[in-house]
């Protein structure tokens, strides 16, 4: 099952399975963001109610919860087909059944936008929310003109944001085909709002835009009007995969659907929110909606998997609207009621947040699921255990057709190479839960690629085994794809010839790498010198923050893990080239040992010591506390073989990530003090990083490492 979109209804269903273990279902959620906005409570978050945490679902963790793969990617094709789906950067992917909730873009076909102008699209919300940084940028501390448009209540809830945001700072003008012409606002309400609007002197104006340039619009009418900044706020569009596949649309280019919300056209196919149209029962578009749809969806997603009646959904005639407007207000329209009261404001802050809740899941590490199993799912009682728990041999054949001319499954390979010395290592690393196969090959390339850079070589050739989840079909497809294209983006880069492989079906997941390397350079780890500085290539601590991540640890959000991927995804070719240039002759990786472990071979090999100082600057993440807090299982046999190597304050705040073990760490790098100038300004002039410096050799002393306060 594939879910296009961490929109308010695919969500729910990631939260049903967060309840759940259905086997025989594999998951996969494709979203371009890591982390999902609540529109409800965007506003806030605008005029600074609220922070990005507070309106945001963690979509990689929510997976992590549910036991599904996240894909961070943008769809650019549906071929219904062959149930395919194409990926903007990674490997295509295929389904069974599929779910699209992908929200809607704002509609702006018939605006001529020049490329000078400074305009920005509400929809997707998403979009808003990371382009609010250059908005800053744009008006704070300078009067400007701002002009949005759109007339719907939207605009309005938003222009009230931006003037509590801005305050003085900011003209703003609300343009418009039609004001307020949605059907379930009453009377009383459209006239608070442009009291309101009054008040806070937004000015209203009706008409069509045709150009946006830098300094003005451009009305059908001749007009123009002036505007620093324009935001889009019109009515809703679908993006262009969606409108180019053959799904049934109506005459405004939305996915039709029937009341099980059903593609008119394609049966495993779900389309909710913005980007559907109810078959006879058009409704507009609103987070409401697209919430309550999530409702009916989720149930009907798993009647569907176990072949049972779908039930109907019945749209609502009415909802209720809470609109923030001043500090602490809302305006409450619901059928004829209307009040503008603090009561609404709370009111509003408690239905929001009473939803968003529902996707956290801070410390909560033993969640009771109920297991269920699909009728076609072969529960096998007994694995194999042997030669017999390969992958289907079509599904190898398949994929090896697509890369190579191996089709005939040849015992082995002849790698021809010039050295008579051959560098080997092998590594293997168990697939993280949640995480893109694709991404995970890409890491296991890197992670093994470090030992053979660090003994002065460069990769030539690879043997790989994969360890894939018992599967079959299209599960197996994906994986073996995923996996080994993974490997293989980076493995191009390096010219690096996959000689042979093996696979295998598994309960733990993973890949195990073998690399042959040629010698380009003469390295050792006795070759450290008094003096010498020592340097990391990139932060430490993806160790013990993957492991506060997957604890469900409240210290770190989706921006986090972000950030703890790229790192994991950043190789080390460029630096090892960078300290080979500037004389280096000894390195090594740091990898499931930690730092203290490879540091005292060099010290032990290269008979000295080292002085080293610690600063914040080593981390990955700043927030010490998670250092204190949490600790890979690695950690303690890492502590246990080099404290009493390590002379250290027990007080000192980053004594723990001496033993961090490290997936694709940093190289630890020796440069002569005299090529500190060369070293340094070479990487960063190539890079938008700096090596880190940690210290220096020492004549011998007890210890191998002494840590300064």
């Amino acid at each position: 099952m594939v879910l296009i979109g961490g929109g308010h209804a695919n969500v729910q269903v990631l939260k049903k399975l967060c309840m759940n273990n259905i086997k025989g279902l594999h998951t996969i959620l494709i979203s371009e963001y890591f982390e999902a906005t609540y529109s409800g409570m965007t506003p806030g978050y605008i005029h600074e109610d609220f922070s990005k945490e507070e309106i945001s679902i963690d979509l990689q963790r929510l997976c992590f919860n549910a036991g599904a793969t996240f894909i961070k990617d943008k769809v650019i094709k549906l071929d219904t087909n062959h149930q395919e789906l194409q990926l903007q950067n990674s490997p295509p992917v295929n389904y069974d059944l599929l779910s699209i909730n992908t929200g809607s873009i704002s509609d702006a076909k018939k605006i001529h936008i020049k490329n000078s102008s400074k305009c920005f699209f509400v929809k997707p919300i998403s979009s808003l929310i990371k382009n609010l940084n250059q908005i800053d940028q744009i008006i704070r501390n300078k009067e400007k003109k701002i002009t949005i448009i759109g007339g719907g209540v939207a605009s309005y809830e938003l222009a009230f944001s931006l003037k509590r945001r801005y305050e003085s700072h900011l003209e703003i003008t609300i343009l418009g085909k039609k004001i307020l012409k949605e059907k379930n606002l009453n009377k009383k309400t459209k006239n608070d709002l442009k009291k309101i609007a009054k008040n806070l002197n937004i000015k209203e104006h009706t008409g069509e835009v045709i150009s946006i340039s830098e300094k003005y619009l451009t009305l059908n009418s001749g007009d123009k009007i002036d505007c620093d900044l324009t935001l889009v706020s019109t009515g809703a569009s679908i993006e262009s995969w969606l409108l180019e596949s053959n799904l049934s649309k109506n005459e405004k280019g939305f996915i039709r659907v029937n009341n099980n919300l059903l593609s008119i056209n394609n049966k495993n196919i779900f389309v909710t929110g913005d980007a559907c149209s109810l078959e006879n029962k058009p409704k507009p578009k609103s987070g409401v909606m697209a919430v309550r749809q999530g409702e009916i969806l989720k149930e009907n997603i798993f009647l569907k998997l176990i072949g049972k009646n779908l039930i109907k959904f019945k749209p609502q005639k009415n909802w209720l609207y809470l609109i923030g407007t001043y500090k602490n207000y809302a305006l409450l329209n619901y059928f004829f009621l209307s009040f503008h009261n603090r009561w609404c404001w709370k009111l509003k802050v408690w239905i929001d947040k009473n939803f968003i809740n529902n996707f956290r899941f801070t410390n909560n590490l033993q969640m009771n699921k109920r297991s269920f199993e699909l009728e076609n799912f072969k529960n096998t009682k007994m694995y194999c255990q042997g030669c017999g728990s390969k992958v289907s041999k079509n599904t190898l054949i398949n994929y090896l057709k697509k890369t190579s001319d191996n089709i005939y499954l040849k015992d082995s390979s002849i790698v021809n190479n010039k050295s008579l010395q051959i560098l080997q290592t092998i590594d293997h690393i168990k697939l993280f839960s949640s995480l893109n196969p694709f991404d995970f090959g890409k890491i296991s390339y890197l992670h093994s690629q470090n030992d053979i850079l660090a003994a002065g070589g460069e990769v030539k050739s690879l043997s790989v085994s994969l360890g894939m989840p018992f599967s079959e079909n299209s599960v197996e497809k994906f994986y073996l794809e995923y996996f080994m294209e993974g490997i293989k983006f980076e493995a191009d880069k390096n010219h690096c010839v996959i000689s042979s492989g093996h696979s295998y079906q598994s309960q733990e997941p993973g890949i195990t790498l073998t690399l042959n390397g040629e010698i380009e350079s003469n390295v050792s780890k006795n070759s450290a010198k008094v003096g010498d500085l020592i340097y990391l290539s990139k932060p430490l601590g993806t160790g013990y923050l993957l492991a506060a991540y997957y604890n469900n640890s409240k210290l770190l959000s989706g921006s986090d893990f972000e950030k703890i991927l790229n790192n994991l995804k950043k190789g080390s070719h460029f630096t090892v080239k960078s300290a080979r240039n500037s004389g280096s002759q000894t390195m090594t990786d740091i990898s499931g040992f930690g730092l203290s472990s490879h540091l005292i071979d060099i010290c032990l090999s290269s008979n000295l010591s080292s002085e080293l100082i610690l600063s914040s600057d080593i981390l990955i993440n700043l927030n010490i506390e998670l250092l204190k807090k949490f600790q890979s299982t690695g950690f303690k046999n890492n502590q246990r073989s080099s404290r009493e190597y390590i002379q250290i304050s027990e007080n000192h705040p980053l004594k723990n990530i001496l033993f961090d073990p490290q997936t694709n760490g940093p190289m630890l790098i020796t440069i002569n003090e005299q090529n500190q100038k060369k070293f340094e300004n070479y990487f960063s002039n190539k890079t938008d990083i700096k090596p880190i410096l940690i210290g220096r050799f020492i004549d011998k002393l007890e210890k191998a490492i002494y840590v300064n306060e």
